[in-house]
């Protein structure tokens, strides 16, 4: 990280500027932020490194990055891991940062957010949901950093893209980019009796979240879901609603939710087989798997959604 003016000291005119200033301000944003803060706090004090372990979701990483700032935890001494993945080093403790249902997290991560926005701009700000949506090991600390390195450089921090941090953010940021395309482009849906259509997409990383606006905004007068089992999670529209709701699942409710993609009607059915029809009757006959460019259509279509596309099935 590029050498600058320290973010933890006790300075309260420079810590007022920061998403999160004080310890005593812990208290007043909930118990589980309290607690988190207090347990840092404590093994610094005891002269400890800590490893405070979060859930993947960008509420609970910017949240627990605020928590290190009321902790006043020098970034040296302090490290984000995913619940998942946590491994304590030598000389380390494990704090574990309990979110549940705290209404405490949720404001905490907004007022991270929300300063960091202020600090380096907008467009940092949205690259950062991006990241948070990412799968890829290590993600909450590389983010972590990130967040440090902003607060640190403010408006300097878009342009500064040779930064160890900077260059470990934007290949999280380009990998959820890239499947929140896959997403847009494959995701197909099946009509249910009832008139909803219903999809299961299974994305490498979080991105159902991300891409809820652009099938409302496409399928503005239609009831769907999407739901992802992967990731627990599940997107609900409504007719005339300009957004759709994010909803997490446990596992047993996505896989009944999962299980009515076989459901569908006999319209459905019909308009599925009538276009693998014309699928199988585009394709040049005589030719074998190497010649009938499925080496292309690989390409373009990554093998793992052959299976939720009825143009491949049948």
């Amino acid at each position: 990280m590029p050498q600058g003016a320290s973010t933890t000291q006790r300075d309260a005119r420079r810590r007022g500027n920061l998403a999160c200033s004080s310890t005593r301000e812990a208290a007043a944003t909930g118990s589980a932020v309290e607690r988190a803060t207090a347990e840092v706090f404590a093994a610094l004090a005891g002269g400890a490194t800590v490893a405070v372990c979060c859930e993947r979701t960008a509420e609970s990483v910017l949240a627990t990055v605020g928590v290190t700032y009321l902790a006043h935890a020098e970034p040296h001494r302090v490290r984000l891991v995913a619940t998942d993945e946590a491994q304590v080093r030598i000389g380390e403790k494990i704090v574990t940062f309990e979110d549940g249902d705290d209404d405490s997290v949720v404001a905490l991560a907004k007022r991270v957010f929300t300063g960091f926005e202020k600090r380096c701009g907008t467009i940092c700000a949205r690259r950062v949901v991006l990241a948070c949506a990412s799968d890829a090991s290590g993600m909450p600390e590389i983010v972590h950093r990130y967040l440090r390195l902003g607060f640190s450089e403010g408006k300097r921090l878009y342009e500064d893209v040779a930064a160890p941090e900077a260059l470990a953010f934007a290949k999280l940021v380009q990998r959820v980019s890239s499947e929140c395309e896959h997403t847009r482009q494959f995701v197909r849906f099946a009509r249910l009796p009832d008139g909803t259509f219903i999809s299961v997409f299974e994305p490498n990383e979080n991105t159902l979240p991300l891409v809820g606006t652009h099938f409302a905004r496409r399928m503005r007068e239609d009831r769907f879901v999407v739901v992802d089992p992967g990731h627990l999670v599940a997107i609900f529209h409504e007719p005339s609603d300009a957004t759709c709701a994010v909803v997490g699942l446990d596992e047993d409710t996505a896989a009944t939710l999962a299980a009515r993609v076989d459901e569908t009607d006999e319209r459905e059915r019909l308009v599925q087989a009538l276009w693998q029809r014309f699928y199988r009757a585009m394709e040049l006959p005589g030719r074998g798997a190497a010649g009938r460019g499925y080496d292309l259509r690989a390409s373009w279509m990554p093998k793992r959604f052959w299976h939720g596309l009825p143009e491949l099935g049948g």
